[in-house]
């Protein structure tokens, strides 16, 4: 089992692309965000080259997070002979951000693909082996989901003889999979004997992570909690901070990190860690189609370990009788609106 986990949205922009130009089988991408500009454009170009070289290309786009004027660039993808797809369910975001190349190596994360978040940092892995069967088993799952009918993809639907895993992948999204992720966090966070980190861009947390969270604390772990002092939706600040000062009350150590941090991730025990699409909100743990790979590798969680701890180092303690912030009594319930619209996507 290889891996490589890329820090930054450029980072992983330059490795992905550069997996499909080598590509010689098949590339199976599931994205929520492509941005309507010449970095999305970059991205699905090096897309239609694989196709026209015959290499078996299928897109999975969501409805709401990639609207934006990509058409050119889709009908090229098209003609290429790719198939493209779009996600559109009622309330219910395709929110992973998943790449598998030649079904041998994949990319899992949050980095989502536009000259917006060319500056950011955020969390990718690249990994192979046989987590990568699962990943394909999920990528179809989606496809059959979404419309697709290639038969391809339809071989791998069948889960194969469970192995001793150091990595393994979890989906979470429609039908009997809807309470994946919250099952892993319910399952590691009671678990957890000394430490907790998050690392998430929004913090929107349902009632039972909080509960969780405060329940480790009350014995004894160590909660760390690391998000951007200010994110991309104005609205959404109020809510991290408010919800920052619960935790910080509760017990655990909230850290805001200057820019914008989209990365989404979680270390246990230095033991055990997770790099995902999820956010830490209601949505992507109770209605989004998410995807992440969780680990006991040693060199994985070793590489996590000093990403966070870098991470921490460069953010600024937060301490609520300091800040002189006051959340206003709007934000919370705004924010929750504009994200149920689809108006707040946030990524």
């Amino acid at each position: 089992m290889d891996h490589r986990i890329f820090t930054t949205s450029e980072k992983a922009w330059e490795g992905m692309i550069a997996a499909i130009e080598r590509a010689t089988a098949s590339a199976y991408l599931q994205m929520y965000i492509v941005g309507g500009d010449e970095k999305g454009r970059e991205f699905l170009e090096s897309l239609s080259r694989a196709a026209k070289r015959g290499v078996r290309v299928v897109v999975i786009l969501d409805v709401v997070g990639s609207f934006n004027p990509l058409d050119g660039a889709i009908g090229a993808l098209r003609e290429a002979g790719a198939e493209v797809l779009f996600c559109s369910f009622f309330f219910q975001r395709m929110h992973r951000k998943v790449l598998v190349i030649d079904e041998k190596e994949a990319f899992v994360g949050g980095v989502n693909v536009g000259k917006r978040y060319a500056r950011w940092r955020d969390l990718q892995v690249r990994v192979t082996g046989h987590v990568v069967e699962a990943i394909i088993r999920s990528f179809s799952r989606a496809y059959r989901d979404c419309g697709g009918k290639g038969e391809i993809l339809q071989k791998n639907t069948k889960a194969g003889p469970l192995r001793r895993a150091q990595l393994w992948f979890v989906d979470h999204g429609l039908g009997k999979r809807r309470h994946e992720f919250r099952n892993y966090y319910s399952q590691r966070i009671d678990k957890a004997q000394s430490s907790i980190v998050l690392v998430t861009p929004y913090l929107f947390p349902p009632r039972w992570l909080l509960a969780r969270i405060h329940q480790a604390i009350l014995r004894g772990v160590r909660v760390d909690i690391i998000m951007p002092e200010a994110t991309d939706h104005a609205f959404v600040n109020g809510v991290n901070r408010s919800f920052a000062s619960s935790f910080v009350h509760m017990g655990a150590s909230c850290y805001f990190l200057r820019g914008m941090n989209h990365a989404k991730a979680m270390l246990v025990d230095d033991r055990e860690g997770m790099i995902g699409s999820q956010n830490l909100d209601m949505f992507s743990f109770n209605m989004n189609m998410e995807a992440g790979v969780f680990f006991h590798e040693s060199a994985m969680v070793g590489e996590l370990r000093t990403i966070v701890e870098k991470w921490k180092r460069e953010a600024r303690p937060y301490d609520p009788k300091n800040e002189g912030f006051f959340f206003k009594w709007y934000d919370f319930p705004t924010a929750f609106l504009l994200r149920l619209l689809g108006f707040l996507p946030l990524e």
